[in-house]
């Protein structure tokens, strides 16, 4: 069973390097591996989509099987309906502190995925011509909290070297900083269950 269970490491190591050849027997780095999906917004019945060119860049310990890295997402441009009226939002996620987690091998041979990202999102800008949305202030309206995304997953081996995929809900936080409209936009958009799908593969130029 142990022989079983390393053979199956060395096979992930070598899924994983695909995006870095230098990587040691021991640290697995992922070198810009694309950030894909989409984050619900539950009070709306609506979702923005992670724009493209979202990163992650991180590393796995295969000895301890820790995962630790950090997400780069660049802005979100959404057109939202708010009481079938359009609603245009610019929207910023910075992260709060790196990713970490694990990557751990079963006796079966399947890998499971268990991270947590953390995020506060920020919105730039919402207007809209026929609601009271348009913020003076687009550099302090913030949820007061990150946003927690908790990732897990779990695969087989094989096919980690094509990428993963996350599904999930959240909650997100009341927001602070938007001046007259925070109440209101607690009232459309704080909440729990609020759903995400999130996809992870490496960069189209592996080889």
């Amino acid at each position: 069973m142990a022989l079983r269970r390393k053979a199956a490491a060395l096979a992930v190591v070598g899924a994983f390097a695909v995006a870095a050849p230098a990587a040691s027997a021991q640290e697995v780095p992922f070198t810009n591996w694309k950030v894909s999906g989409t984050l619900g917004i539950k009070k709306l019945n609506q979702s923005v989509t992670i724009p493209s060119g979202a990163t992650f860049n991180g590393s796995w310990n295969v000895s301890t099987g820790a995962l630790s890295g950090s997400v780069s997402i660049p802005t979100i441009k959404a057109r939202l309906k708010v009481l079938g009226l359009p609603v245009d939002a610019t929207l910023e996620l910075v992260e709060a502190r790196p990713v970490s987690g694990s990557i751990a091998i079963g006796t079966d041979g399947n890998v499971t995925v268990k991270a947590t990202s953390a995020s506060t999102i920020y919105i730039r800008r919402l207007s809209s011509p026929y609601l009271p949305l348009n913020l003076v202030s687009s550099r302090t309206c913030r949820t007061s909290q990150p946003v927690e995304l908790p990732l897990s997953a779990t695969v087989p081996f094989a096919q980690l070297g094509q990428g993963i995929s996350f599904s999930g809900t959240t909650t997100l936080p009341s927001l602070t900083g938007c001046g007259l409209t925070t109440p209101l936009l607690n009232l459309l958009m704080s909440g729990p269950g609020n759903p995400f799908q999130i996809q992870l593969a490496p960069p189209t130029n592996a080889s």
